[in-house]
């Protein structure tokens, strides 16, 4: 049986905790706090938990605030900052607004939001009440719709609906089940009278007893007809009965593009850019009305076939879209709202969102198709030289899916227009020359490689025998300013040079005297006789190298992150700001330049912190 460890050094560890395991641990701290004489707060670091069966979970006196008024409720908005923290894997922030429960379970937001605020349960004892009543949901017949809280981990499978084919749904026949999502089943239909085919998809039963979800239902329907794009799935008809709603289609042939990359391998880079720039152009106008997706990825683009017989790009499933303002603006709740390795880091820690979490989400669906990697499984995205069918990935792609993936909002593309007004220059370009591998690493930003030396010896000597022959065939010709037959001269007579402006004219040393032991020595050194050697020029003087224009910004980052060690400690510190500021720090111990996106993404970190633990 293993010790039991603190919340807080589980919660470093794994990112993030099942909502079972949570609902189990609070409501036997509720009873640890019923138990004890004096009230005590909760903190991560004072709740010891196990996952062994049997372990009860302990818990280490912490004395109130001085001046508490009403200590019931004070433990309570501790438990539930504590269980908000293990479910979503960072503090609650301050106010918890809609978007703060982005994911969260509509039973589960219900308990804790109140309690969070200070008007939930009155003590300890009625909070244990109302967790062991979520903990019974799954026996008591209710399915949760929601299989998962947190967004460090793939959503599980949704629960298996009874098959529909055969029955009539307002005037339309379910033929077949075409495929299965979070809200409903969608199936290929035929109208009863008409004939003609569509796509139905019907919201689940235990949803269509929900108002809210049955709202948002209706919502993806009437934003998909407000929009009206030709790169968007079009809504014929909604319709809502007892416990039957549903809303008409038009029916699609084709596969999705995960289907696609999936089934044909890896795609060529044009064909990337000229799909995912038709999506860029959905997404355009739906932000144009005030409505971000939140949910793009490869399964939601659909690739049919045009009037023109090239591909035609669907956007599909506006199911979790949300209005900037409005009505709709509010959160409604009832489904995972996004998917979670697609989501904006903003979208995954329950922060307001706006357009640039759709370009987050796009620049992922480029890294994968490009790459033919899961971007779940990348711990840190390198800059993309090549792609998955060998071709060179061009500067100007490479710095696009950079800039998207960047944590910082403000680093991304400013709208899903500039994102698809580059992939359509690419799309459109005509093929390049194949570029060396030296100049797609320098593009990329990776350090030249050393050239070897001795090819370094080779070329200097090249160079060297280059040289000399330039200058032996410019020194005879500047020796003969201007063609002539040749002149004699006699033996005797000394060759004069050229006279030279700039340089005075040659004097002969006089003549030394002869003594009877020879001739006697000079006495002073003899001039060096006249040749037409030019000086050597000088060596142009050595500039030290320029720093790096991020070094003083990669060193305030580092004494910044110092100060917040000193202060708080590293576990305050969420698990995204952690990666965040730890990408920065194992690039600065390498010997190689940082990257910019890579220091925006650590800076971005750091305020966040910093505003959050010093407040």
């Amino acid at each position: 049986m293993s010790s039991p460890e603190t919340a807080a050094e589980l919660l470093r560890r794994e990112g993030a905790v099942e909502a079972e395991e949570v609902l189990r641990w609070l409501s036997e701290a509720c009873q640890v706090l019923s138990g004890l004489a004096e009230p005590s707060a909760v903190t991560l670091d004072s709740l010891r938990v196990s996952r062994d069966k049997g372990a009860r979970v302990e818990l280490a006196p912490v004395p109130l605030p001085s001046g508490t008024a009403d200590a019931g409720r004070a433990q309570v908005r501790d438990l539930a900052a504590v269980g908000y923290e293990l479910l979503k894997g960072l503090p609650p922030p301050e106010p918890a607004g809609d978007d703060a429960w982005v994911g969260m379970r509509p039973e589960l937001k219900a308990v804790l939001a109140p309690a969070l605020a200070g008007n939930g349960a009155a003590n300890p004892s009625v909070l244990a009440l109302q967790l062991r009543a979520l903990g019974r949901a799954d026996t008591a017949g209710y399915a949760l719709p929601v299989a998962d809280t947190q967004v460090s981990k793939a959503p599980a499978p949704a629960a298996s609906t009874p098959t529909r084919v055969g029955e009539i749904f307002g005037t339309w026949e379910l033929l077949e089940v075409l495929g299965s999502g979070g809200m409903g089943d969608v199936y290929r239909a035929r109208h009863v009278r008409l004939g003609r085919e569509a796509a139905v998809k019907v919201l689940r039963d235990e949803l269509a007893a929900m108002p809210d979800v049955v709202q948002r239902f209706f919502q993806e329907a009437r934003v998909v007809n407000e929009i009206n794009h030709p790169h968007i799935v079009q809504i014929f008809d909604f319709a809502e009965e007892p416990r039957r709603v549903f809303c008409v289609m038009e029916l699609l042939p084709g596969r999705s593009l995960a289907q696609l990359a999936h089934e044909d391998g890896p795609l060529p880079l044009k064909r990337i850019a000229r799909l995912l720039a038709q999506a860029a152009d959905a997404l355009q106008a739906a932000h144009a009305l005030g409505v971000v997706h939140r949910d793009v990825k490869p399964d939601n683009l659909f690739v049919t076939v045009g009037p023109d017989g090239r591909d035609l790009l669907k956007v599909l499933d506006f199911g979790v879209a949300r209005r900037l303002s409005g009505e709709g603006a509010r959160t409604q709740h009832g489904v995972v709202l996004g998917t979670p390795y697609y989501m904006a880091p903003e979208q995954a820690a329950g922060r307001a969102v706006d357009a640039r979490a759709d370009v987050y989400s796009l620049g992922v669906a480029l890294f994968e198709l490009v790459s033919s990697q899961n971007f779940a499984a990348v711990e840190r995205p390198a800059p993309l030289i090549r792609s998955a069918t060998g071709e060179a990935v061009p500067p100007e792609l490479t710095a696009l899916i950079a800039a998207c993936l960047s944590l910082d909002p403000d680093q991304r593309p400013a709208s899903a227009r500039a994102v698809g007004d580059v992939l359509s220059r690419l799309a459109d370009a005509p093929p390049p020359p194949r570029p060396s591998t030296q100049a797609l690493e320098a593009a990329a930003g990776i350090a030249p490689r050393r050239t070897p030396r001795l090819a370094l010896v080779g070329a200097g000597v090249a160079v060297s025998l280059a040289a000399g022959l330039w200058w032996v065939t410019s020194a005879s010709r500047s020796d003969r300013p201007t063609p002539a037959p040749p002149v004699v001269l006699p033996h005797s007579a000394p060759v004069e040079p050229p006279l030279q402006p700039s340089k005075p004219p040659t004097v002969e040393p006089p003549e030394q005297p002869v003594t009877p032991d020879g001739p006697a020595q000079p006495t002073t050194t003899p001039k060096k006789p006249h040749t037409t050697s030019r000086p050597p020029k000088k060596p142009p003087p050595h500039k030290p190298p320029p720093e790096d224009p991020l070094a003083s910004r990669v060193r305030d980052a580092q004494k910044r992150y110092e100060r917040l060690l000193q202060r708080h400690g590293t576990s305050q510190l969420t698990s995204i700001e952690r990666a965040a500021i730890g990408a920065l720090l194992e690039e600065a111990r390498g010997q190689v330049p940082v990257h910019a996106t890579t220091l925006a993404g650590a800076e971005s970190a750091l305020n966040d912190a910093e505003r959050r633990l010093d407040q």
